[in-house]
């Protein structure tokens, strides 16, 4: 299971670079990704802190609250997904779908003042 997901994120990042993030193949490939996260927990929304989601999960929010923190201001979707790709963190896509937010309510949690 981890290789499968370790190959999608590799060809979207790919896609990313070669067709752009809004690309019609990036899209797909993020929606592969996102279906192949989405039947793997499908029964689960409480992670083992051992699992491998949950400490990328982890590790994306404190890089989150950190460049929130250190820019005074929440990124967009766009400039997360481009930070995240640098640092092998999870995309929008996927912090909304495992935190079961959107990313407005992300940023209200993370960021209240926000303005």
């Amino acid at each position: 299971m981890l290789d499968e997901f370790e190959g999608l994120r590799e060809k979207l990042h790919q896609s990313i670079e070669e067709s752009g993030l809004h690309s019609a193949k990036t899209v797909k490939i993020s929606k592969k990704y996102n279906d192949l996260v989405n039947f793997h927990y499908q029964n689960e929304r409480q992670y083992k802190s051992d699992n491998l989601m949950y400490k990328k999960y982890v590790e994306s929010l404190k890089h989150l609250r950190k460049i929130t923190k250190d820019a005074v201001e929440f990124p967009t979707t766009k400039q997360w997904s481009q930070y995240a790709k640098k640092n092998d963190l999870l995309n929008t896509e996927s912090l909304k779908f495992i935190s079961g937010s959107s990313w407005h309510d992300l940023r209200n949690k993370i960021y209240p003042n926000y303005k």
